[in-house]
């Protein structure tokens, strides 16, 4: 009866084996949606970066605009889709 318990105990440690296989499932879970991410912030980098070509008005305004978008347009569409959700 008591190797029994010890036997049930060891299943639930932790290896590094298990960690690491772990760790590889919710990365290929996770990677899609990091590469969106990225690809998303870069199309803003880029966009500003070729505004940045006509002048320095063109590129406060691209700035501006920018951050505004980012901090109005995408958060209030982050939490119109958690509500949702709920």
């Amino acid at each position: 009866m008591e190797g029994e318990g010890k036997r049930e105990e060891r299943k639930w440690a932790i290896t590094w084996e298990g960690f690491v296989q772990e760790l590889k499932k919710a990365g290929y879970i996770a990677a899609p949606m990091v590469a969106v991410s990225v690809l998303q912030y870069l199309l803003q980098v880029v966009s500003v970066i070729i505004v940045g070509h006509l002048g320095a008005l063109a590129l406060s305004s691209a700035a501006i605009a920018t951050s505004i978008t980012n901090v109005t347009g995408f958060s209030l569409l982050v939490c119109l889709l958690i509500l949702s959700l709920f």
